[in-house]
């Protein structure tokens, strides 16, 4: 069974939201950062990919390749926010809060 991109996409980002729900109703800071952990290292793979040197910047490939990687970093990008907001930023021990 192939899973389509929109599919892979909504499972990221539910394990991603999953991740950062974790972490606000147990207290467990380190859930958001494996969540910030996944956005990092998906941008980073997103960023750092290869892409194929016959597309040209109109080809419908490269077109549809931008349009996937824009959504990628969209949802990668809510990954490192919920870190932020849910993990080290905010917790006693690395934020400073009580």
């Amino acid at each position: 069974m192939t899973l389509s991109p929109m599919i892979k996409l909504f499972v990221a980002y539910i394990i991603i939201v999953a991740l950062a729900m974790a972490s606000y109703f147990t207290g467990v800071v380190y859930y958001a950062n494996l969540a910030g952990f996944i956005g990092a290292m998906g941008i980073m793979y997103l960023f750092f990919k290869d892409r194929p040197e016959e597309w040209t910047e109109d080809s419908p490939e490269a077109l549809e390749d931008k349009k996937w990687r824009k959504m990628w970093y969209v949802v990668l990008g809510f990954g490192i926010f919920f870190s932020l907001i849910f993990g080290s930023l905010w917790n006693h021990q690395m934020g400073g809060m009580a």
